[in-house]
């Protein structure tokens, strides 16, 4: 199976921390930073995923809009807690895959991220 790399947008007041070990052994390659440095990130590698942690603050939704039209071929997910399920529908509309779960799931979302082909057509 073929390894992705993956962009991880983390809110530094999140509790989505991705275990090192785990994300090495599912992902060629996972960079971790904060918004503010994420578009220099993409600017310098080019990424098969970009996941946005936006259990903190899920209003950041514009910022993955603008990843989004910067960056056609990378497939966007958004990590939304279950306060903002709300906001699910709003980020489906901008094209935008959404996964809503607690900081224990994370783990398993990443595992699932790893099986995702985001260069398949649907």
């Amino acid at each position: 199976m073929k390894k992705w790399s993956v962009l991880f947008i983390k809110d530094e007041a999140s509790q989505l921390i991705p275990k090192k070990e785990l994300c090495d052994s599912l992902f060629d390659n996972f960079d971790i930073t904060s918004q503010d440095e994420a578009l220099d990130y993409l600017e310098n590698e080019n990424y098969d995923m970009i996941v946005s942690d936006l259990t903190i603050d899920a209003s950041k939704i514009g910022f993955l809009k603008k990843i989004k039209d910067k960056k056609l071929s990378s497939a966007l997910f958004a990590m939304v807690s279950p306060k903002d399920s709300n906001k699910l529908y709003s980020i489906a509309d901008l094209g935008i895959n959404a996964f809503e779960l607690t900081p224990d799931q994370l783990d398993q979302a990443l595992e699932a991220l790893s099986n995702f082909d985001p260069y398949e057509k649907k």
